[in-house]
């Protein structure tokens, strides 16, 4: 893990300093962030419980967002909600990489491009995931949750039977005036055709957790992967 502390600041001064609502308001009202300042490198897993224990972080600091003012690199599986004894945000002001996302009832926002090689599971109702710049990753899982990504791969929403009005969109002029444009380019009736047989079932729904399991094992998960 790259050496480094992290700053406890009132949220709102973090913003001062950061512009870290430069593209919303956020609904959510944090009192609290925690600041890397530079780049971050995991060699390996990173959990939300460990980031917790990184920042060394008070569950009585109200809502917290722990800010990266750096790139992020995570070589393996980021699992936010892994561990996590409570919901917050992670705010990464450059650039995001992983093997394998997932979170549930988190939020995670990137400020800059996201590389996900692997998958990235937001099977939630509640969380948020929004990244400013170019997403390359080959799937996105999602159910309800807030999604506002310009994607390069498929994102597959579990709800869809069909694909919703204004699918198809590629948006390839990213600039960063705000949260990505999610376009949902898999419905239901067309998983079989393109997940590996054994991820989904009679219904055509897809087990999330089964995928980020062969995601992480390494195992192909689209039928055009080798």
């Amino acid at each position: 893990m790259s050496t480094g502390s992290w700053a406890r600041v009132p949220f709102e001064d973090a913003d001062a300093a950061l512009r870290l609502t430069r593209f919303e308001r956020f609904d959510a009202g944090f009192d609290t962030a925690y600041v890397f300042t530079g780049d971050l490198h995991i060699g390996g897993d990173w959990t939300g419980g460990q980031l917790f224990r990184a920042a060394d972080a008070d569950l009585d600091d109200g809502l917290i967002a722990f800010v990266i003012d750096g790139d992020l690199t995570v070589d393996g599986t980021l699992a936010l909600d892994e561990d996590a004894e409570a919901s917050f945000a992670l705010m990464v002001t450059g650039a995001l990489r992983a093997d394998v996302v997932t979170l549930d009832a988190t939020m995670l926002f990137v400020y800059q491009n996201a590389t996900v090689t692997r998958l990235i599971d937001f099977a939630t109702t509640d969380g948020t995931l929004s990244v400013a710049g170019r997403t390359n990753c080959p799937i996105i899982i999602s159910d309800e949750g807030d999604l506002n990504v310009n994607n390069t791969g498929h994102v597959l929403c579990r709800r869809y039977a069909t694909l919703p009005e204004g699918a198809g969109h590629t948006g390839d002029d990213v600039e960063e005036t705000g949260w990505g444009w999610t376009a949902i380019t898999l419905s239901r009736a067309e998983v079989p055709a393109t997940f590996v047989a054994g991820l989904y079932g009679d219904d055509h729904r897809v087990d999330n957790r089964l995928a980020v399991q062969w995601a992480r094992e390494g195992r192909p998960l689209l039928i055009t992967q080798g």
